[in-house]
């Protein structure tokens, strides 16, 4: 997931480089058998078409086109890094909202929030003012062990 404007000009490049890639290959270059091309092929057409997903995220993010869902506590790290990018807030601007470095943040959504405390979680939520739409409800798993 491409988190701010570095990453998502770095994305960029390499769709690009990418994209070259596979003009080039269209000639054959180091004479592979017919499968082996393919297979190159392929293998830059996968990670070419991710990349291209994750840049159509951060722009959907951005213009507010996406609304975001959290369904599970799992899901609420990234719904954290989404909220911020929609809301237009640099991760140097919410780390002075909280009163932190701009690196903190950057540390926490590099490993999805797993360091921050609950306390330190109502706290970002409250910076990108998250307003939930629909109340939390719980649904208790029915094995117990």
């Amino acid at each position: 997931m491409i988190q701010n404007e570095h990453q998502y000009k770095i994305t960029q490049t390499k769709v690009r480089e990418l994209e070259q890639d596979l003009t080039d290959l269209d000639t054959n270059p180091s004479n592979l058998t017919q499968r082996l091309l393919q297979a190159e092929k392929n293998g830059i057409q996968v990670l070419l078409d991710r990349l291209q997903s994750e840049i159509v995220e951060y722009d959907n993010l951005k213009q507010q086109k996406t609304p975001i869902q959290i369904g599970s506590i799992d899901d609420l790290a990234i719904g954290l890094i989404k909220a911020r990018i929609a809301a237009g807030i640099t991760q140097k601007e919410l780390a002075a909202k909280i009163g932190v470095q701009e690196q903190q943040i950057q540390r926490y959504e590099a490993d999805r929030y797993a360091a921050a405390s609950l306390a330190r979680l109502t706290e970002i939520a409250h910076a990108l003012e998250i307003i939930f739409t629909h109340p939390v409800e719980f649904q208790m798993g029915l094995s117990r062990s």
